[in-house]
């Protein structure tokens, strides 16, 4: 009644006449007023609500102030209908009613301008269960305080719809009561009042039924499922409906397990948890959006907790296994199980398992142990439960850790032979590689006898030793074994290694070759080894029994072979041979020989060796008597003596002395060792003994001859002469401390020094020799005499005899003067001298001529005059004794004053002819002089002095009546200034020639005649000295012009 349309137009009718209020809420509170109803709007008081407000006896219904204009009663329906919101209401600003005696309100603001609603997704047409969103959006500028969404009810008021916290969008899910349109309005609060805007546009919405449902299947479909199965749920959509774009579906409170475009969805069972309804549901495309179809038919899945798992156990239950081994797999299931089956699982290298195949599903299962493959196997029974056989848990897995064998060891032979012979003795060596632990050896014979067991050696390996014989033919290999994971793990087996025999060939024979019967050590010893005929001999051995090898032999050109031995302590007994041949590639010993007996004796006891005589040293050339003394007890048959080990002599057993000179073995200051032996028959057979201690002796090289020297050096000498032996020893290691000199093999006296002055006498002739005496170790050594040296005398030759012309002797001055020395003999090589007063004249060079000759006698020429000659005698020119002695006086005599005038123009003339020799002198060489007279100066010396010991001066002065004595130095003579030249040498360096012009020497030249003659000046210089006869030191001829 109250939607008549009656109604309607009514309610067109009030909004028309009050647009402020159109497209408000319907409702308000019911104020009696003078008995009519008033609507008023109600704002955010919201619906429902009726306040009896005025004076006692009138009600009404009023939000806010009244409007002036219109003014609608209604009579008794205001309080219901307001209530029931089938009236419309008029839509009033909030205030406070107003006091009946209040004066009327002001009039309400104008309403705020319409805001924009707007659809977040245009579309046409929207599906249940879609989501939409309105949008309200205030003019720009506006202040909004909040918003308010309106959904048309036809002819109704609008129904506004819930905004929380009045927010500017409205989120709505398409359902059928969704479909129509939609306003909004937004409001802001001024003055204490709120302020709406007018109505928005409407936004109309269709709501269309979603596609139909689809089907929910499951594969495979059991009663009841176990967790960690999988079920395939399959959704499919109904016959002619559009084609699926994806499916969905959910479990248990519709909680979504899978979205996509598959129509079928795995569903892992984890737990019981997992039982539930499951629905599906699909989707298509349309409008460029997901339009979802209905839910399906739910269907159930039952979820229920699997048997209890079984134990898998291995039997026999190793830790580790060997390959090849077999290995049971027992299945056992918990309590009292209903068990229809068993079955075993391993798994793959691909993480899956692989049922194996089980005989009729027992619960063993037996497998073989495979080297990398130890897989993980499992197991499981079946139950029957709830109608369907449920398999249990899955067993804890296990594994069957298969280890690889260690590697294989080698075997070997030792002696490695191709072929043994019976009862030789095999040894077979079983050795692991390197780093491998090894517990244990093992051996067998094929095919697998076990034929012993071995111990690691310290060296690494294990031995067996083997006795060849008929039963030990055969291969033979070897293992060891580990200990791994408390288990004996074997090796692989070595290759194997053959034993095979053969039959020795038949024994040699031995012999000693000796001519002793016994030996002694240090003897050697052949043994000798020949072979039966027709043996291919390879070569051959020899053996001291039991069994000790001492050498292979060398070939004999006799046949067979020879072994050569040095006799000792260890050389006795007895010896055999074998020889060997080559049979399958190895060197087969025969048989052994007969033996043969070495027998060894010692030798006999040393001797003792001593020296005579007993000296602290000894030198090259002494002479030792070396003694060989043999114990009380031996009977020695020969001796045999020895210096450093070399044998120096034998004697037999009755002298047991050996004399030696030990110049005869060489000299050097050395060690020398003497030892001796003798010699013992024994058996037959001398046997020497042992070698005595050895003596040994420092012997020192022997004092070395001196030499002898006749100083001065002549071929012979001469009566009277002074002779010095002068004995030189050699340099050394010896001082000499005495010396002794010797004439013609007579005993000298032993001089204090090494010279001994002899005079020459006739007696004195012979050979001299001359030693030494030194001290070695306190004792005297004597030095062997020199070489000796002859000593020849000779008497002088016979004087001479001398005449002078005149042979009275009386000369007058200025007269010539002729001195002539005949000599007796005809021999032909002479040399004379003469002598004045004992003093050689000069030149002292000897002359061939036997005459002097004094052209003008001179004063000075006075006094006695000798002389004497020279002749060669054995290579040496020898003095004779000087002549008899004659006086020779010259006479002066004086000169007349006419003389004296033209003597000193003579004399003038002479000194120019002296300037003029003088110059000359200077100009030529050196005159040379014989030296042959100085050789034997002393002696002439000594002669001369038997003639006169006076020293001469000689001057020449020439009176003539007062005149005074002039002495004038020409020049002519040198001058003495200590020691000058000597005679055969060259004058001392800084001597100058010109020192020779002034000698010193005074002349006076007598009145004579000045014709010019031809002079012979002699000019020499003469040292006086203390019994010295004057000796001329620089003659010089001077030749006149």
């Amino acid at each position: 009644m109250l939607g008549t349309p009656e109604m309607r137009l009514w309610s067109a009718r009030l909004r028309a006449h009050s647009p402020r209020h159109l497209g408000a809420g319907w409702g308000g509170d019911c104020i009696p007023r003078t008995g009519l109803p008033l609507a008023a709007p109600i704002g955010p008081r919201g619906p429902g609500r009726c306040q009896q407000r005025g004076r006692a006896g009138r009600g009404g219904c009023s939000s806010g102030p009244r409007p002036a204009q219109p003014r609608m009663e209604l009579r008794g329906l205001c309080p219901v209908l307001a209530c029931l919101q089938l009236l419309p209401r008029l839509v009033w600003s909030e205030a406070p009613d107003p006091s009946p005696a209040a004066p009327p309100s002001a009039p309400a603001p104008d309403p705020l301008p319409p805001p924009t609603l707007s659809l977040d997704s245009q579309y046409p047409v929207y599906y249940q269960g879609e989501r939409l969103q309105l949008s309200c959006s205030a003019p720009s500028g506006e202040a909004v305080a909040g918003y308010r969404f309106y959904k048309a009810r036809g002819t109704q008021t609008p129904e506004e719809l819930s905004s929380p916290s009045g927010a500017g969008r409205l989120e709505l899910r398409a359902e059928t009561g969704t479909e129509g349109p939609y306003t909004c309005r937004y409001w802001r609060a001024e003055s204490g009042q709120e302020i709406a805007s007018r109505d928005s546009n409407q936004v109309h919405v269709t709501v269309h039924d979603p596609p139909a449902a689809p089907s929910l299947s499951l594969s495979p479909q059991h009663p009841v499922y176990l967790p960690g199965e999988s079920i395939t749920l399959t959704c499919s959509p109904p016959q002619g409906a559009p084609a699926a774009a994806g499916f969905w579906f959910s479990g248990a409170g519709e909680q979504r397990v899978s979205s996509g475009s598959s129509h079928t969805h795995i569903l892992h069972i984890t737990e019981p948890g997992d039982s539930g309804s499951y629905t599906c549901a699909y989707w298509i495309h349309l409008h460029g959006r997901e339009i979802h179809s209905l839910a399906s038919r739910p269907v159930s899945i039952h979820v229920t907790a699997p048997p209890l798992a079984p134990t898998l156990s291995l039997g026999p239950p190793h830790s580790l296994y060997l390959p090849g081994e077999p290995v049971q797999l027992s299945c056992s299931a918990p309590g009292a199980q209903d068990v229809s089956g068993y079955r075993f699982y391993k798994q793959t290298p691909e993480q899956s398992s692989e049922e194996l195949p089980s005989p009729r599903g027992g619960p063993r299962l037996e497998i073989r142990a495979a080297v990398g493959d130890p897989g993980m196997y499992t197991c499981q029974y079946w139950s029957r439960r709830s109608g369907r056989e449920l398999p249990s848990g899955i067993s804890q897995p296990l594994a069957v850790p298969v280890t690889e064998p260690p590697p294989a060891p080698q075997i070997a032979l030792d002696p490695p032979h191709p072929v043994f012979l019976p009862g030789e003795r095999v040894t077979l060596w079983c050795s692991a590689p390197p780093r491998q632990e090894v517990a244990g050896y093992r051996f067998y014979r094929q095919p697998g006898e076990l034929i012993g067991t071995g111990v690691p050696d310290p060296t690494g390996g294990a031995l067996m030793d083997l006795s060849a014989g008929p039963g030990t033919a055969g291969l033979y290999v070897c293992v060891y074994w580990a200990r791994r994971a408390g288990r004996e793990v074997p090796s692989e087996e070595s290759r194997p290694v053959a034993v095979s025999l053969t039959e020795p060939p038949p024994a040699p024979r031995i012999a000693l070759v000796s001519p002793h019967p016994v030996f002694l050590p240090g003897d050697q010893v052949t043994l000798r080894c020949s072979a039966p005929p027709r043996q291919e001999v390879a070569g051959y051995r020899f053996y001291r029994q039991p069994g000790e090898l001492i050498g292979t032999g060398v070939p004999d050109p006799s046949g067979g072979a020879r072994l050569d031995l040095s006799a000792g302590p260890g050389t006795a007994g007895l010896y055999v041979c074998v020889y060997w041949a080559r049979r399958a590639g190895r060197k087969v010993p025969s048989e052994k020989s007969r033996p043969v007996n070495l027998t060894l004796t010692d030798r006999p006891p040393k001797p003792s060796v001593s020296l005579s005589p007993d000296s602290p040293v000894y030198v090259s050339g002494d002479r030792v008597e070396i003694r060989c003394s043999a114990p009380p007890t031996a009977a020695p048959e020969r001796f045999r003596f020895y210096q450093s080990g070399t044998v120096i002599g034998h004697q037999p057993g009755n002298t047991s002395t050996w004399q030696l000179d030990l110049q005869e073995i060489g000299t050097g200051n050395a060690t020398r060792s003497f030892s001796c032996t003798y010699e013992q028959r024994i058996q037959g057979r001398p046997v020497p003994s042992h070698t005595s201690d050895p003596v040994s002796i420092p012997v020192f090289p022997a004092p070395a001859a001196p030499s002898l020297r006749l100083i001065p050096p002549h071929p012979l000498y001469v009566t009277g002469e002074t002779v010095t032996a002068e004995c030189v020893a050699p340099a050394g290691p010896y001082e000499p401390r005495a010396h002794r000199l010797q004439r013609d093999e007579e005993p000298g006296a032993e001089m204090p020094g090494p010279r001994h002055n002899l005079t020459v006498t006739p007696s004195t002739r012979g050979r001299y020799r001359c030693e030494y005496s030194t001290e070695l170790h306190g004792r005297r050594l004597q030095s062997p005499p020199s070489p000796s040296v002859v000593l020849e005398v000779t008497d002088p030759p016979l004087p001479p005899e001398l005449s002078m012309d005149p042979p009275s002797g009386a000369v007058r001055e200025g007269a010539p003067l002729l001195l002539t020395c005949r000599a007796p003999g005809d021999t032909t090589q002479r040399r004379f001298h003469f002598y004045q007063d004992g003093a050689e004249l000069s030149p002292p060079e000897p002359s061939a001529s036997p005459e002097r000759r004094f052209p003008q006698a001179a004063p000075n020429n006075s006094g006695n005059f000798t002389c004497g000659y020279e002749e060669p005698v054995g290579g040496r020119w020898i003095l004779s004794h000087p002549s008899q002695a004659v006086n020779v006086a010259v006479a002066a005599w004086s000169l007349p004053i006419p003389l004296l005038a033209g003597c000193g123009g003579a004399a003038f003339a002479l000194v120019l002819f002296f300037i003029v020799c003088l110059h000359r002198r200077k100009k030529e060489a050196n005159l040379q002089h014989d030296t042959s007279y100085w050789k034997s100066r002393e002696l002439r010396q000594s002669q001369m002095k038997r003639g006169s010991a006076d020293n001469v001066h000689i001057g020449l002065q020439q009176k003539v009546g007062d005149w005074p004595q002039v002495s004038q130095d020409w020049g002519l003579l040198p001058k003495l200034q200590g020691e000058g030249p000597r005679l055969g040498r060259a004058a001392p360096k800084g001597h100058k020639e010109e020192d020779d012009a002034d000698s010193g020497a005074e002349f006076e030249f007598p009145d004579g005649d000045p014709t010019y003659v031809k002079l012979n000046v002699s000019c020499s210089t003469f040292r006086q000295g203390e019994d010295r006869p004057a000796i001329p030191e620089h003659p010089y001829n001077a030749i006149a012009p």
